[in-house]
């Protein structure tokens, strides 16, 4: 392969991974907004801030191949929701029915993870089916949170025990119940790198924590503070955006230092809880396209 060749090569995965970095911040908003919209993650402008309007005791939900799960409680019934991630069209109202207060869901392959109150614990399902593999994997809990993958290993906030536990994916297996300790209120967790940010919704000097994702050791217990009501944390690229709940906003900061970049990045939301980061639909396919295109213009000069 010639060098002009490798260079046209570069260019073209070089211009793939950059449209794939392209990305759109989802929303979901809890009391009074009862919807899901999508925002620009560079700029914070809505994209469709009605992508799934008019939701009932809207909970949490999670992005996966196109499939945006959502659960909802109304009248003391939950229930997770399945929905087209491109335009919000419905796909099946009741994938999961009967799954309690749902706090999180997670899918890692084909496994769908659940956290939620009533019971305290968390269920594994087929993320394909909804078929049900365990709905007892992981009990005992104060009340469960947010989850996240680590490794092998699932990560769970609880709530009332102020602590993450780590878990054994596969088995539910406890690896250490207090992974995480020293916490009030933690909501959710995201692993970037090495680091896990948990957001602790009542303290408000230490709104978002950093820890080492091998150990569990702290790095900064205050990374960011001054967010009342922290929520939602989601990672691009070395940006971390956390959701203030009480003020209606997501903010943008610095994964690295947790500098404000814009507190205010997103603002007059109502209730907003989980936040979700994915690709822009069809940005891959554009990139790799285009950059196939130089490379085949040039082979046949």
């Amino acid at each position: 392969m010639t060098h002009t060749l490798c260079t046209l090569l570069l260019a073209a995965l070089a211009a793939g991974l950059t449209l794939r970095a392209k990305a759109q911040l989802y929303v979901l908003e809890e009391s009074g907004g009862n919807r899901l919209g999508a925002y620009n993650v560079g700029t914070g402008t809505a994209v469709n801030a009605n992508l799934i309007p008019g939701l009932s005791g809207p909970q949490a939900f999670y992005i996966a191949d196109g499939v945006l799960y959502i659960s909802t409680y109304v009248t003391g019934t939950g229930t997770v929701a399945t929905y087209n991630a491109t335009t919000g069209a419905l796909l099946n109202a009741n994938f999961l029915p009967g799954v309690g207060l749902v706090q999180s869901i997670l899918v890692s392959g084909n496994d769908l993870f659940v956290s939620s109150w009533g019971p305290n614990g968390v269920s594994r399902y087929n993320a394909t089916t909804g078929a049900v593999v365990n709905a007892s994997f992981i009990t005992g809990l104060g009340r469960p949170q947010g989850l996240e993958m680590v490794g092998n290993d699932l990560l769970v906030a609880d709530y009332f025990s102020n602590v993450v536990g780590r878990y054994n994916a596969a088995t539910g297996a406890v690896v250490n119940a207090s992974f995480i300790t020293g916490l009030n209120r933690p909501v959710d967790i995201e692993y970037s790198g090495s680091d896990l940010f948990v957001s602790n919704y009542l303290d408000i000097s230490n709104s978002v924590g950093r820890y080492d994702a091998t150990t569990g050791s702290v790095i900064d217990a205050s990374f960011i503070s001054g967010i009342l009501g922290a929520y939602g944390l989601e990672t691009s690229g070395n940006d971390l955006y956390a959701v203030s709940t009480q003020n209606g906003s997501v903010g943008r900061y610095n994964a690295t230092t947790g500098t404000a970049i814009n507190a205010n990045f997103i603002t007059g939301l109502s209730g907003p809880a989980n936040i979700f980061i994915v690709p822009e639909p069809g940005s891959i396919g554009l990139g790799l396209f285009g950059g196939l295109a130089l490379l085949v213009r040039r082979r046949g000069n």
